[in-house]
């Protein structure tokens, strides 16, 4: 019980510090995994196995039996408390709580107090033979008699018996609370900026006009868990479409741009262009490279592609002049 009420305090400290993910991790997996439902079976059950009989209520045929051996309570423990924890999160978001650490942590940190509480009050009310205790004692006397043994072999096996168990532990522990590596991608996004300056996917210019200046905007979003230098290249390309396979027939280079981005950083620059390619259809394409580019770039060697649909028309439709700078 000391060494639960120690987990339950450390934990609600490390719920409202900032300590670091991992310490927070390996403190609170206790809490949420195994002392809720330690607690209330104590509760329940503050018996141990003696072998005796131990009397208890009658049900009609059913006989309530307050006694639980060990090997029983320890594998009910993490049962009960999984099943514990979406009550405590439905009772959270039905009193409007919410479901941050602190409350999480504060609410089944009251669970198990209450749970140890009522059940070392009903412990010690049964004979000490019967009252239910973890032998901790006992283990440690036979861990130290494991190593008491005659043959030097015998003592080495245990040696290493313990530190495969040890390092078992470690490994597992680690598994469980280490961070993810999660996915590392990188998003490439043609934007157009409104009256009001907001960027938004859409109302793309559709009719453009040899030797106009028109303008994209274009969005690079890092995620890579890194810097990463990326090359971004433009071009007008007239396609043709035989037999289902899109096959590049002339193309016109709109400039290319490298630029270093740091991890979880938005890369956002205005590109202006003057098409001199004519006809309908014309694919504006833009490619993504990490690191350089090649001398012709494709939709199968880069890392990401964007492409509009456009019509290049000799006659003059308007527009404004712009020059390529960043946004």
């Amino acid at each position: 019980m000391p060494f639960a009420l120690v987990i339950v305090v450390a934990s609600s400290l490390v719920a409202v510090l900032d300590v670091v993910s991992t310490v927070q991790a390996l403190v609170g997996l206790p809490v949420l995994l195994f002392l809720p439902g330690y607690a209330l079976l104590l509760a329940l059950f503050p018996a141990g196995s003696s072998g005796g009989a131990v009397e208890g209520p009658s049900f009609g045929r059913f006989e309530w039996q307050p006694n639980l051996g060990l090997v029983e309570r320890l594998a009910l423990a993490f049962g009960m408390s999984v099943a514990l924890l979406p009550v405590v999160g439905l009772s959270l978001l039905w009193a409007g709580v919410g479901l941050a650490p602190a409350p999480v942590i504060a609410a089944l940190s009251a669970v198990i107090v209450g749970g140890l509480a009522v059940g070392e009050v009903r412990r010690r009310r049964l004979p000490e033979a019967e009252r239910f205790h973890v032998p901790i004692r006992r283990w440690y006397a036979d861990v130290v008699r494991s190593f008491d043994q005659p043959s030097r072999v015998d003592s080495l096996l245990n040696v290493a018996l313990a530190a495969a168990i040890v390092l078992a532990v470690a490994s597992l522990s680690y598994a469980l609370v280490a961070p993810g590596t999660g996915e590392s991608y990188s998003s490439l996004s043609l934007l157009t900026r409104d009256a009001g300056g907001e960027f938004a996917a859409a109302d793309y210019p559709e009719a453009l006009t040899v030797g106009e200046q028109s303008t994209l905007f274009v969005s690079v979003e890092n995620d890579e868990g890194e810097a990463t230098s990326y090359t971004l290249v433009a071009e007008l390309q007239r396609v043709e479409r035989v037999n289902g396979e899109t096959t590049v027939v002339e193309r016109q280079a709109l400039g290319s741009r490298t630029e270093t981005v740091e991890d979880g950083e938005t890369w956002r620059t205005r590109h202006s262009f003057a098409p001199t390619l004519t006809g309908e259809d014309l694919r504006l394409t833009y490619f993504l490279y990490e690191g350089d580019a090649p001398a012709e770039p494709s939709t199968d060697t880069a890392y990401r592609s964007a492409y509009v649909w456009v019509t290049v028309t000799e006659e003059p439709t308007g527009g404004a002049d712009a020059g390529d700078d960043a946004a």
